[in-house]
């Protein structure tokens, strides 16, 4: 039994160049060669996916791979699966194949806010803590993980907190579900996950869902952009305020038969139901058959391009009346 390593890139993969700059350049290889201990673990088994900055993720790579974790999860010599990421987009890849995996093979993410360049990189300790992660008897329970400065996340709850400090991956609300002392996992919740696995169609996948912030005054022009959107993914402020000025856009979205889908712009907490009755309060949102969604607006971004491409946009959120 192994454990499969799939680089993609990022800061975990990075190394100056003659700018002092860092940039993708190392290796599934190379990262496992900067383990410690290595001998103490699993069979090690390396793959090269692609070798980019997080920030150039696209759409198309989440797709192709989900697909690729969801082929190895077929080979029942692979034990585990380690996917390196870059830490800017980590936490929407992450759960672009949580919500594309129904596998048994536990998945777990992983990057590095120090390049191997700098003094005290983090990604050697990530990625044997992962390779532990991956390697649990309980991991496979657990959805897609993320495992960063030896905290065990759920996909969909962790997000990234800090620009640039090594423990940047937090669950605001519920925190993690496990911890790692030496090379022992300690579980302490094991996370409800009520999200569907989506199936979508490859032809319909689309970058052009809109994600828009509700900020005090906010121009017309911003909501006008989603009247030929695929959809519009909606940030509000608290329980679901937004400037009663964008009402009347709201609604030509909606009638266009752009999908609407809200979330609150809080890092905890969900959208209210009943708190307030005020134009531009969640009222409003009820009204118009807005679907309420309980993740981070990237999430939620995310969550809506696969819902589309597979149909299912009643299955993967709540559209309370």
């Amino acid at each position: 039994m192994s454990i499969k390593v799939i680089s993609t890139g990022g800061t975990i993969a990075s190394t100056e160049n003659s700018g002092d700059d860092a940039t993708p350049s190392l290796s599934s290889d190379d990262l496992t060669s900067e383990i410690s201990n290595i001998e103490d673990l699993p069979e090690v088994e390396t793959e090269d996916f692609t070798n980019i900055p997080s920030s150039h993720m696209k759409i198309e790579n989440m797709w192709n791979l989900a697909k690729r974790i969801n082929t190895i999860d077929s080979d029942p010599n692979v034990q585990g699966i380690v996917v390196t990421h870059g830490t800017s987009t980590l936490e929407e890849s992450a759960y672009f194949v949580d919500l594309c995996y129904n596998g048994n093979t536990p998945v777990v993410f992983t990057g590095a806010m120090r390049n191997p360049s700098l003094v005290s990189p983090d990604g050697p300790g990530n990625l044997l803590a992962s390779i532990r992660t991956a390697a649990d008897d309980q991991a496979g329970k657990m959805g897609v993980l993320v495992t960063f400065n030896d905290r065990v996340h759920a996909a969909r709850e962790v997000t990234k907190v800090h620009s640039s400090a090594p423990d940047t991956f937090r669950a605001p609300e519920f925190g993690p579900l496990a911890t790692i002392d030496e090379d022992r996992l300690t579980w302490r919740r094991r996370p409800i996950n009520n999200d569907p696995t989506l199936s979508p169609d490859p032809s319909m996948l689309t970058n052009d869902v809109l994600a828009l912030w509700v900020t005090v005054d906010m121009p017309e022009r911003q909501i006008q952009a989603g009247m030929d959107a695929a959809a519009v993914c909606l940030a509000a402020n608290g329980s679901g305020g937004h400037p009663p000025h964008i009402i009347p856009y709201l609604h030509d979205i909606k009638n266009a038969g752009v999908p609407l889908v809200a979330t609150t712009r809080c890092v905890e907490g969900r959208l209210g139901r009943k708190t307030y009755g005020f134009p531009g309060s969640h009222a409003t949102l009820r009204e118009l058959g807005v679907y309420f969604s309980d993740l981070n607006l990237q999430k939620t971004r995310i969550r809506t391009i696969l819902a589309l491409a597979s149909n299912q946009m009643d299955d993967s959120f709540d559209q309370p009346s």
